[in-house]
């Protein structure tokens, strides 16, 4: 579906079909409610203009999300129902900026993999004036003191353990907290005011921004653009301070979101904090303010029973039960905080009990018990079986089999910073196998706790552990007409093993299968030969080649080179991607490292042209 989004007053000019609709944060047309508080009056007053344009963007493209409905959230017709097309016009101010090809191709991109869906951007210069920078800022106060750390607070467990911890390494915070309700930012409030009670380290600075759409209901609950929302937010605070950097705290767990069900695939399995989402908001936003900005992901090898360990080591265990992880704010109640049966509550409860935290956060503050709630509604049952039957089974696949059973995993294995290809698939398997014994231990705990309710049939047959005593394994019901189109679409993502042969007499570089690379694509191949094969014979991490020093090598602008650079990546997906079904993405053959240049992907292998033309 082809959705068009009219910004700031702007008229949508279009040549195809297509929803279209008007966005604005300001004037009488106003739909989009844009409000920060409780930030410096010297800050806000000299805010650049790209600043006050990022914050606009931010808005428009997170509650176009939020307006515009997705297909069905499971596999059907190969998953082409779920991606949309995103068409936006938006005036800016710094127009010389966002007009520069980097800029729009790095959010475009970002968006796509954050989202699973297409996006066009076209950025006109503002005709008419903008909102100056007070009319997003309210409640200024006269603090200004300056921060060690700009991080991005939900409320929630990994965020409040990562200020825990820094609090107790003394570290100055100012924490960017969203909220779209005013449950949320009543959690977050009360967590800061409680975390600066106890008066364990600096007293913390919280920015609380509200952005909402005004006079429309959303009608599309998985806002996957959320995160890239709040990087902006945090990215616009952390420059008025003077900052490059901005912290995300998740765990790695919920970072790579491996899907736990065969028809969650593409987006379905949120990409929040993907390793590579992360990497896509570092060359983004560093493109923008053409300085570089860093993200850091501190608890990025860590389970999130690990992450509950430190709330409780750090002696903060009692305000565990304020935090809240839950997706279904509207479900939200005094008795029952958290639903208990969306995936961050699954996966938060099992973390606490694991932890041995369960007496800190009591079973009745969830909707439904983890272990002993009937969730005998189909989608309920779905969700807790397909979670507790993935990790249970996870130890079924073998080390060397790991990226082949998960291909999902190969877009994330080249963008740990520090962390070559090969170490972030063991550290990977590892974390997921921490997470298994975590799992299992708290199951086995509630069987052994409710055996005499579960062999007498007290507990309700739709329970977790019900299901476990009753059956041999947990099997999730399929929806209807999936298994035949899952199975074509989910067998066609085996791991792929790229292999390449330099054939030198008729300069081009052939792939297996039918690609072949040739003229300018083969040059640029070819003056990223030498230091491949000199990293790969030495047993070393592969080195890359400045844009600037590979472009004079081609005798090539450095625009020119991006082009071609767009232009192989291009064939390499419509032939290995799309013609071959194999799972590659942009950076898996000619690899683009922020600050670094670029390489040949170390994952390919080189091997005779004769071996080759033989397989």
């Amino acid at each position: 579906m082809r959705f068009e989004f009219a910004c700031g007053g702007l008229d949508v000019v279009s040549t195809v079909g297509g929803d279209r609709r008007a966005l604005d944060v300001q004037g009488a047309a106003r739909n989009i409610n844009l409000r920060i508080t409780d930030i410096s009056k010297a800050l806000v007053s000299d805010i650049p203009d790209v600043l006050l344009d990022l914050l606009e963007v931010a808005a428009y493209v997170y509650c176009a999300d939020q307006q515009t409905r997705r297909g069905s959230e499971y596999l059907t017709d190969y998953g082409t129902d779920w991606r949309r097309e995103m068409v936006f016009r938006i005036p800016v101010r710094a127009h010389s900026i966002w007009q520069r090809q980097e800029v729009r191709d790095g959010l475009a991109d970002m968006l796509g993999f954050l989202s699973d869906d297409h996006y066009t951007f076209e950025f006109v210069r503002a005709q008419s004036p903008l909102a100056a920078s007070e009319a997003y800022f309210s409640d200024l106060t006269d603090r200004a003191d300056q921060p060690d750390e700009i991080a991005l607070f939900s409320g929630g467990l990994d965020s409040f353990a990562g200020v825990i911890e820094a609090q107790a390494e003394g570290k100055k915070m100012v924490l960017v907290g969203h909220h779209a309700a005013s449950k949320i930012f009543s959690i977050q409030k009360q967590l800061v005011d409680a975390l600066n009670q106890r008066a364990c380290g600096p007293r913390l600075f919280f920015v609380p921004v509200n952005i909402t759409n005004t006079g429309s209901v959303p009608v599309e609950y998985t806002q996957r653009t959320r995160s890239f929302l709040f990087a902006a937010l945090g990215v616009v605070v952390a420059r008025m301070f003077g900052k490059d950097e901005i912290t995300f705290y998740e765990n790695g767990v919920v970072s790579l979101n491996i899907p736990i069900a065969g028809d969650v695939l593409g987006a379905r399995a949120t990409r929040t904090t993907h390793p590579k989402v992360i990497q896509g908001f570092e060359t983004f936003f560093s493109s923008l303010l053409e300085r570089e900005i860093s993200v850091r992901t501190p608890f990025q090898w860590l389970t999130k029973t690990e992450i509950v360990r430190k709330i409780d080591a750090y002696g903060a265990g009692e305000l565990l039960a304020q935090t809240n992880s839950c997706t279904r704010p509207r479900a939200m109640t005094k008795q029952h905080p958290h639903c208990g049966v969306c995936s961050q509550c699954i996966d938060r409860r099992f973390a606490v009990l694991a932890a041995g935290l369960g007496d800190a956060e009591p079973g009745d503050l969830y909707g439904v018990d983890l272990l002993t709630g009937d969730r005998t509604h189909d989608r309920d049952v779905r969700m807790a079986a397909a979670y507790v039957k993935f990790f249970r089974d996870f130890p079924d696949t073998p080390r060397n089999r790991f990226t082949a059973e998960y291909p999902e995993i190969i877009s994330a294995l080249d963008h740990f910073h520090d962390t070559p290809r090969h170490q972030a698939a063991d550290r990977i398997y590892e974390m997921y196998m921490r997470h298994h014994e975590d799992v299992i231990g708290v199951l086995n705990s509630g069987v052994a706790a409710h055996l005499p309710q579960l062999t007498s049939g007290g507990l309700p047959a739709g329970s977790l552990l019900a299901m476990l005593f009753n059956q041999n394994r947990i099997e999730v019901a399929e929806p209807s007409g999936y298994q035949e189109e899952a199975r074509t679409f989910v067998d066609r993502l085996a791991a792929p093993v790229c292999e390449f042969a330099v054939d030198a007499s008729a300069r081009n570089i052939r792939f297996r299968g039918d690609l072949v690379l040739e003229g300018k694509s083969f040059e640029l191949f070819e003056a990223l030969l030498p230091v491949f094969r000199q990293g790969k014979s030495h047993g070393h991490d592969v080195a890359s080649i400045q844009a600037q020093d590979l472009a004079n090598k081609l005798s090539l602008t450095g625009q020119s080179l991006r082009q071609q650079v767009n232009r192989l990546r291009k064939a390499i997906t419509e032939d290995l991607v799309l013609g071959q079904g194999l799972p590659f993405d942009e950076n898996d053959i000619i690899e683009n490292q922020p600050g670094k240049g670029y390489r040949i992907n170390p994952g390919l292998q080189e091997i005779s042209l004769g071996d080759l033309l033989r397989k």
